[in-house]
């Protein structure tokens, strides 16, 4: 018992309501969500598609990427173009006593010189940062989707531990019912029936241990996924 108003107490420190505050926690033997993990390869798509992790570290190896196309080109040639119009003269210059329009096309081609290698050094150095790019996704991907895989196998673990503490509280309660019947009539003695209450008592332990072990452990697989926070805390998995 002491045990229990010490956390209430932490409860209710955590929602920051006041002390005198009467938390009334609901009996929640019976689960209300649906007992049900989807499949291993529906989790290691949804991380891929969706963990920040792996986007954040996709995004940055795209962007080495376009960095060494960006670096390569500058040591191209290039080809500008210019379209000019002019009416009654020149800018800078006086006004024509007649009237005169001008169209001017221009085209210019620029062909880098040798630079003694420091080009070359430019794109060595944006392919070797985009090659650690590409290694830091590769082992972020592999880090994530690993931690998937592991949550996933407990929530699956968990949701099995759930269902036989049902059976386990349903025969608890089952068994109790028969005790206290034959009780009545005089069949059971005082004994059998502290026996079966005793029983029914640890099964409840057992269930709210499997609950609480399901719900930490679906928790941990949606955060492992990237989806914590998100609408789907509040949906089945």
């Amino acid at each position: 018992m002491g045990d229990f108003q010490k956390a209430l107490s932490v409860l209710v420190y955590v929602l920051s309501v006041p002390p005198q505050t009467q938390v009334i926690l609901a009996d929640d033997l019976r689960d209300t969500l649906e007992l049900q993990v989807r499949s291993l390869d529906d989790w290691l798509d949804i991380a891929e598609k969706s963990h920040p992790a792996i986007l954040a570290a996709r995004a940055q190896w795209e962007s080495a990427k376009q960095k060494v196309i960006a670096t390569r080109s500058e040591g191209l040639p290039t080809l500008d173009f210019t379209d000019s119009y002019y009416q009654n003269g020149y800018p800078g210059q006086g006004l024509s006593p007649t009237q005169s329009k001008i169209n001017t096309v221009g085209f210019s081609i620029n062909i880098p010189i040798f630079d003694g290698f420091s080009r070359t050094y430019k794109v060595r150095g944006a392919e070797a940062q985009a090659e650690q790019r590409a290694a830091d996704l590769h082992n972020t991907e592999n880090d994530t989707l690993m931690d998937v895989v592991k949550t996933h196998a407990d929530a699956v673990a968990s949701v099995q531990n759930l269902q036989a503490s049902e059976n386990l509280l349903n025969a608890a309660q089952e068994s109790l019912s028969a005790s206290m019947r034959r009780y009545e009539k005089g069949v059971a003695d005082i004994t059998e029936l502290l026996n079966t209450q005793t029983a029914l008592s640890d099964a409840q332990r057992e269930r709210i241990r499997s609950l609480a072990e399901w719900r930490s452990a679906r928790l941990r697989l949606l955060a492992s996924a990237g989806l914590m926070g998100r609408q789907t805390l509040t949906q089945s998995q």
